[in-house]
């Protein structure tokens, strides 16, 4: 409990914009970082009406959501709520967090349901749940590029991902799925040579990232999903831009799709990006090259 609270009731009835609600005045408070904390913490003076409700200035449309989320911690909508950015606008002015994620995960999830590769629900909670908070609270998330739409090749994916980021690279390769996130825009490097396998770094441009991961949701080993983070010391290899190649993370080609202009993937943990203990280097389709079924990309547009 807030100190300088005392003038307060423990049971506070609120009039927001002619809506009427009953409270208490510790679930009022439960956010210490909120306006409405502040509001009631004894510091600043709140109208009261005549009925001796305090008197909050906001449309009282949604004020139900966020008093419900201060009681019980989750965000409970209705199923395809359409009033999404009204709501956002009344918790950026109680300044609510919590709330502000919650409703980032929603408009999230909403841009992967377009997805052909991530089908299951639960799959895309999962990856939703792996990228930085601070990815989903800013932004609108749009899918970019699919191959089996707009091309199976590396100049196909630079056109319409280049200079946009954060992104997500997700990639089916037969049952498998997989992939990567970088907050890095994509960017293009003509070279006039070929890779080879030292990945001499005067013929490719790195981008270092420091929240950069790989992931499988799904994989032959039957491996729950499984993100692969970067190796300490090996930030600055996190991913690589080529105009001949699609996404690339890692200086060892740790996943790489349609290298050299071909329409396949190949794969190599270890060497930037973790591998999953007790497995193979080709963990995520057994085999260092892979055939690639389809590959989206889905870029955070600010």
């Amino acid at each position: 409990m807030l100190q300088n609270q005392s003038h307060f009731p423990s049971i506070v009835r609120l009039n927001v914009g002619g809506k009427r609600f009953t409270t208490s005045l510790q679930t009022l408070t439960r956010d210490p970082n909120s306006m409405l904390a502040a509001m009631f913490s004894g510091r600043h003076k709140v109208e009261t009406t005549d009925d001796g409700s305090f008197f909050i200035d906001r449309d009282g449309t949604y004020f139900r959501f966020i008093l419900n989320y201060l009681r019980d911690g989750e965000l409970v909508l209705p199923e395809s709520p359409k009033f999404l950015k009204e709501l956002e606008a009344e918790a950026r002015f109680y300044q609510l967090q919590g709330v502000l994620a919650e409703l980032g995960v929603i408009k999230a999830l909403k841009v992967l349901e377009k997805s052909v590769i991530l089908t299951a629900a639960k799959d895309r909670r999962v990856l939703i749940g792996w990228i930085p908070l601070e990815y989903t609270l800013e932004g609108e998330w749009l899918l970019l590029y699919r191959a089996s739409r707009d091309g199976f090749n590396g100049s196909a994916f630079h056109e319409r991902c280049d200079n946009i980021g954060p992104t997500v690279t997700v990639v089916r390769s037969g049952a498998n799925v997989f992939g990567g996130f970088t907050e890095r825009a994509w960017t293009s490097k003509t070279a006039n040579t070929a890779f080879d396998c030292e990945w001499a770094p005067p013929k490719h441009e790195w981008l270092p990232c420091r929240q950069a991961f790989l992931f499988s949701l799904v994989n032959p080993s039957g491996l729950e999903p499984t993100k692969m983070s970067l190796l300490n010391g090996r930030e600055q290899f996190a991913i690589i831009s080529y105009y001949d190649c699609g996404p690339v993370f890692g200086r060892a080609r740790n996943l790489c799709v349609f290298p050299e202009k071909r329409k396949c993937g190949y794969s190599y943990l270890g060497d930037t990006y973790q591998c999953p203990p007790g497995h193979q280097n080709t963990f995520f389709t057994g085999s260092r090259e892979f055939t690639v079924t389809d590959v989206e990309v889905f870029g955070l547009c600010q």
